[in-house]
């Protein structure tokens, strides 16, 4: 017996997909090794993505995509973080940044990036506008450089997010990977086999159809999941994948438990782990059921034609902060219980690293859980709101010193 996947209601194409998630299992453990040791994916680990279709998870249908719902990327990104946190990672990324590019370019764009007989993929930032661009003749001229781009080296173009001068204008502009400067420069203690790489350009020529403005007044194309704020679809994932590594590290503890019942000595045997345990798994199931029943309510909204209200965008932070939260409690678990274990190589020792880098990500860190309080306390301005990580307060708000911690995001509304 393993522990409980979730059942969540999906469509048939995303059922296929997830049986073809289950095939790729054994090949994903077998290369898992050699892919940290790589510092990526190895090619049976990439053959595998590509044949499951994974990748195009957020592409528009009409694109040969699956469109998937939040409530069904939940499910895919958890059942693919379950067999390997990096790879859950690395894909939610790729399939992010593909989707944007499949859901903003114009149509002549997108026919020679994702027509028939292509496999586009898409890496980079397209949040982080670091970089520059001076519009010429025809399109612009982009340079700048930009860190930790998960899945680069699986990518055929890169994302370059820029702010256009003089105008202050922000695009995001797709450039083939090879007219770019890679760094191969990742060499962290965890998620290793995602190579999230640095990349630079260096006054590319980016045609005008190849860049585009993310925000929902831009969408060309696509499903509810490709209207949702970058902020949002950030934490939808990062919930997820939370919650796929805390289940597989709760199941190697029991793989391991059974192993060490025998011995009345064992801290796995003891009764104060069963205890922790019993608290944590508890933990893993409350969040996910908080998870599953707030991204209901929001589709329900979405069906009905409705934005989400500051309570629906508030929960929607909080059960990605409290996902991200529950599986530092579980790496934490397994470091008090499992000894020497975690030191040696495998599975525990890797999805034990991996949660510790992966729960860094700033949209599920502690802040955002404080700043929900905020919200669901009714204590703060009239008109606060979220901006894209943080909330952002009225000046006169500011002024009384309601909120300490001031946006680090443009001051626009970011909606759903």
């Amino acid at each position: 017996m393993t522990l409980a996947t979730y059942d969540l209601a999906t469509s048939d194409r995303i059922d296929e997909l997830l049986g073809r998630l289950d095939a790729i299992h054994p090949i994903l453990q077998n290369e898992a090794d050699d892919s940290e040791r790589l510092r990526r994916p190895t090619p049976a680990v990439q053959d595998a993505l590509h044949e499951s279709g994974v990748l195009a998870l957020m592409v528009p249908r009409e694109l040969g995509g699956f469109e998937a719902t939040p409530l069904e990327t939940i499910q895919v990104i958890e059942k693919l973080s379950y067999s390997d946190s990096s790879l859950g990672w690395l894909v939610r990324a790729l399939a992010t940044e593909t989707a944007n590019a499949a859901t903003y370019l114009d149509d002549g764009a997108v026919d020679s990036l994702f027509g028939a007989g292509r496999n586009t993929l898409v890496a980079g930032q397209s949040t982080a506008f670091t970089g520059t661009a001076v519009a010429v003749d025809g399109g612009y001229k982009v340079s700048g450089n930009w860190q930790y781009a998960p899945g680069l080296s699986m990518a055929t173009h890169v994302n370059v997010a820029v702010t256009v001068e003089p105008t202050g204008e922000r695009l995001v502009c797709i450039v083939p990977r090879g007219q770019l400067l890679i760094s191969d420069n990742w060499d962290m203690l965890g998620l290793r086999a995602t190579a999230s790489l640095d990349y630079v350009a260096e006054n590319v020529f980016v045609a005008k159809e190849f860049a585009f403005e993310i925000g929902r007044e831009h969408v060309r194309r696509g499903g509810v999941v490709n209207r949702l704020s970058p902020a949002l679809v950030a934490g939808l994932y990062q919930a997820a994948w939370s919650q796929g590594i805390a289940r597989r590290m709760l199941e190697e503890l029991r793989i391991l438990t059974h192993r060490k019942c025998q011995d009345p000595g064992s801290p796995v045997a003891s009764d104060e782990f069963f205890a922790e345990f019993a608290r944590r798994y508890s933990h893993m199931q409350g969040t996910m059921a908080l998870l599953r029943e707030t991204w209901r309510s929001n589709e329900q909204t979405f069906a009905a034609g409705g934005e989400l209200s500051d309570e629906q965008e508030t929960m929607s932070r909080l059960a990605s902060s409290l996902a991200t939260r529950t599986a530092l409690e579980i790496s934490q678990l397994v470091h008090h219980f499992a000894g020497a274990q975690v030191m040696q190589n495998g599975p525990l020792q890797r999805f034990f690293r991996d949660s510790h880098a992966g729960t860094l990500h700033r949209g599920s860190a502690h802040i955002v859980t404080q700043q929900c309080g905020r919200m669901l306390s009714g204590t703060l301005p009239e008109g606060s709101h979220w901006g894209f990580f943080d909330l952002v307060i009225p000046d006169d708000g500011l002024s009384q010193g309601s909120l300490e911690t001031r946006p680090t995001a443009t001051p626009e509304r970011v909606t759903t």
